[in-house]
Parts: C-alpha cells; sequence; structure tokens
C-alpha cells in the first residue's frame, strides 16, 4: 500500500536532482541536500489550496455556530415527527446560502495525510535500506534507482554522512568516515531547530483554537485542553528521538524543513483567513455570552466539589458530626445531579416524543400501504374471477345478484361437501367403532 505513495514523491525527487546534478551541474552531495529542501516545497506547494479549503471551511462554519445554535434551540424541544427533517433542511439552506460544504474540511486533510506519509517513507528507505548499507546494490525506491541510493548515501553536508545517525554503532561510523562528536554536532542545531518552530506552530494553532473555541461544548473543551499538554511534551519528541534512536541526519534535515514550512504556512495562512473571513460580530457576541454562562456553571460546580471536599477533611476532625456531614455532602451531590439533569431532561424528553412520533407516522404510512395492496389485490380478484358466460344457476358459484346471499353460500357449501362425507348434525363421525370394541372398552 505504501508503494502506491512513494512513486510520485520519488519521480518529484529525482526530477529535482536531475534539474540540479545534471543541468546546473552541482555536485552529487549539494544536488542531494537541495532535492531534499525542493521535495518539501513542491510538496507542499501542491497541498497549499486543500490547506486553505480546509482553512475557510472551518471559519465559515465557526462564523455560522450562532445561527445553528438558534436552529437548534428552536427545533429542540418541538415533538412533532417532522422537527428533525426540517431541521436538516433548515441547516443545509444555511450552508448553500454561505456556500459551506461539510465535506470541505474534511478532504483536505485525506489528501495531506498521504502526501506526507509518502514523502517520509521515501526519506527513512533512503537515508535506511533494508538491505544494510554496506550492501554492494540497493533495491530500488520508487522511481529512484539503485544508483541513485548509492549517490544519496555516499553524499555529505559539511563532512557528516546523509545516514549517519548519532546513536550508530562505533563500526558503522567508522564505515562512513565519521565519528559520532560529528554526527552529534551537526544535527543537534537542526533538532532543537525543528523543535522550537514545532513548539511555535502547535502554540499559534492553540491560540487560534481558543478564541474559536465550542464553549457549550464539554468534548471541545477537554481537547484544547489535552492540545495544551501535548504542547509541552511534543517537542521534547525530535530532541529524544534523534539523539537516541536511528534518525538520519537527512531525516534531522527534513525535519527542520518541514517544521519551518508548517509555521510559515500556519502564521500566513491565518493571517490571510483574518482579512477574507474575519469573525463576525454576532459570533464575538454569541462566544463571550456561552464563556460566561459556561464559566458560571463550572464555578457553581468547582465550589459544590470543593464544598464536599472540606466536609470530608472536617469529618477527620469533627468525628461526633460525621453523620451531619455526610448527609449535607450527599445533599449536595443529589442537588448537583438534579441541575445537570434539568438542563438534559427537556431536550431528552422532546427527543423521545420525535423518536415516538415518526415511529407512530412510519406505521401509519405503513397501514395505509398494506390496505393500498389489499385494495388492489381484491381489485385483481374480482376482475378474474367473473365468469365470461352465464350458465343455467345448477352451479354454487352462479347465483344471480338478486339472490340471497345466505342462500348462495349455502348452496356453494352444499356443492363443495362430499356425498360420502359424515353427517356432523346428528354425531355420526364417519369412523364409528363395531359394536364388540365398544362392549370391551366398557368392560
Amino acid at each position: 500500500m505504501l508503494d502506491i505513495l512513494i512513486y510520485p514523491v520519488s519521480g518529484v525527487m529525482k526530477l529535482w536532482h536531475i534539474a540540479l546534478h545534471s543541468w546546473i551541474g552541482l555536485d552529487d552531495s549539494l544536488a542531494w541536500l537541495l532535492s531534499l529542501f525542493g521535495l518539501i516545497v513542491t510538496v507542499r506547494l501542491i497541498i497549499l489550496p486543500f490547506a486553505w479549503a480546509q482553512y475557510r471551511s472551518t471559519r465559515i462554519l465557526v462564523n455560522l455556530r450562532p445561527k445553528l445554535h438558534s436552529l437548534e434551540e428552536e427545533y429542540g424541544l418541538r415533538t412533532d415527527a417532522e422537527a428533525n427533517s426540517e431541521l436538516s433542511e433548515k441547516r443545509r439552506e444555511l450552508y448553500k446560502e454561505h456556500r459551506y460544504s461539510p465535506v470541505g474540511g474534511c478532504v483536505p486533510a485525506l489528501i495531506q495525510l498521504p502526501v506526507f506519509i509518502g514523502l517520509y517513507q521515501v526519506l527513512l528507505r533512503m537515508a535506511r535500506p533494508t538491505d544494510g548499507l554496506d550492501a554492494a546494490r540497493h533495491q530500488p525506491i520508487g522511481f529512484l534507482t539503485p544508483t541513485d541510493i548509492e549517490t544519496f548515501l555516499h553524499g555529505r553536508i559539511n563532512g557528516v554522512p546523509m545516514p549517519a545517525y548519532p546513536a550508530m554503532s562505533t563500526d558503522q561510523l567508522t564505515t562512513l568516515g565519521t565519528d559520532r562528536d560529528a554526527v552529534f554536532n551537526f544535527v543537534l542545531p537542526f533538532l532543537i531547530a525543528a523543535a522550537v518552530f514545532m513548539t511555535i506552530n502547535m502554540l499559534v494553532s492553540i491560540y487560534r483554537t481558543q478564541i474559536t473555541l465550542d464553549h457549550q461544548s464539554a468534548v471541545a473543551r477537554r481537547i484544547q485542553h489535552f492540545m495544551i499538554t501535548l504542547a509541552v511534551i511534543v517537542p521534547i519528541f525530535p530532541l529524544a528521538f534523534g539523539l537516541k534512536g536511528p534518525v538520519p541526519a537527512a531525516i534531522a534535515l527534513y525535519w527542520f524543513a518541514g517544521n519551518l514550512w508548517t509555521m510559515c504556512q500556519t502564521i500566513i495562512l491565518n493571517l490571510i483567513l483574518d482579512r477574507k473571513h474575519p469573525l463576525t460580530e454576532e459570533f464575538t457576541r454569541f462566544r463571550e455570552e456561552s464563556k460566561r454562562q459556561v464559566r458560571t456553571r463550572l464555578r457553581r460546580a468547582r465550589a459544590a466539589r470543593w464544598g464536599i471536599r472540606r466536609r470530608r477533611l472536617l469529618m477527620l476532625v469533627l468525628p461526633h458530626r460525621i453523620g451531619r456531614l455526610h448527609r449535607r455532602n450527599v445533599e449536595v451531590r443529589r442537588e448537583m445531579k438534579a441541575e445537570a439533569e434539568a438542563l438534559k431532561a427537556p431536550k431528552r424528553e422532546a427527543r423521545k416524543k420525535r423518536r415516538e412520533a415518526a415511529r407512530e407516522r412510519d406505521r401509519e404510512k405503513l397501514r395505509k400501504k398494506m390496505e393500498e395492496k389489499a385494495k388492489t389485490r381484491k381489485k385483481k380478484l374480482r376482475s378474474g374471477g367473473e365468469p365470461d358466460e352465464p350458465t343455467d344457476g345448477n352451479s354454487p358459484g352462479d347465483a344471480s345478484p338478486d339472490a340471497d346471499p345466505g342462500v348462495a353460500d349455502a348452496q356453494a357449501a352444499d356443492a363443495e361437501t362430499p356425498a360420502d362425507a359424515p353427517d356432523r348434525s346428528t354425531g355420526d363421525t364417519g369412523d364409528e367403532e363395531p359394536p364388540s370394541r365398544r362392549t370391551d372398552q366398557m368392560e
């Protein structure tokens, strides 16, 4: 599966190397180094329109949040079966009016992810061949031939081989013609710069998310808190893994260039976004009001939790008041639960009634459909059961229209009854036992 992603990325890198080495006449090592940066620039420029589409789609949805909230409040308490369908129709009209596509925010990410995977896989396989660095002939990688891989592995940057890394064994470093100190001193500045660029990029993203955060969503608030924690931990990854793991110098350069591009792209696109699609006044007022309501509710819940903890500590100091303090804690928990249920109960009850109304509507449609089918079947039977020519009236099905229906039914029953059928009116069952057998049973 990954080979499919490797071919286009390797083709771009080969074209850059041909242009720099064969046409311009640069040295192999310098040509491969610039090809690495050229590959990053080319791939990022290709996916730049999709990244902008994702930014634009997200901003439009953020500005539509007050209107969507109003629609949910309007239709959220309705109990009729058509409420959900009308709400969906109103949303579609709103999206169409503001030229927003729900898929527009997902497709760019789905396009960018395979490109990043292919880019990283090409560099990783070139810097760490599966058949080893000392192999006589390396396996091709996409459009890159074994000769291309060989020249890449022999390329040097400031005297350091591209496939070398600080955690490599001494024998391997000696084979490559370098030592650990030289490799460490070369990759460390690039790893530190990559960590700094990554930190700045995450801080910018966290700030942009904070000013557009949906405060009424508990999930969104938790994700934001998680991202803040992640911003402290993630920058350590390039340093720890780059110095202690099998990360070649070429990958360190890729991290440096990739994080630099990502940081610049994030800052520039956000500046353009604020100019072309600024946050509306309606959204700003809605955000501040939502933040105030959520903060008030969270402050009350936090005070109640601290009160419970304080009373628990008092139980240790004042044992004679344990019962009263425990009852108070139970009452506070009950009040918190009742308050939370009071906020959710109306909408939950409305959803339940809407589901019941929808089921009743579906049952009514099914009943009408079955009635229509029954009527159609009866019409077909009547049209197919009428005789072509009138008979003398001796058969049970030839009764005249003016005849009594009961007499006609009796005649039909007599006609269907066989001649030797037992007479049930007199108790004759047709299979009377012989007298001798009845006498034996009586004895």
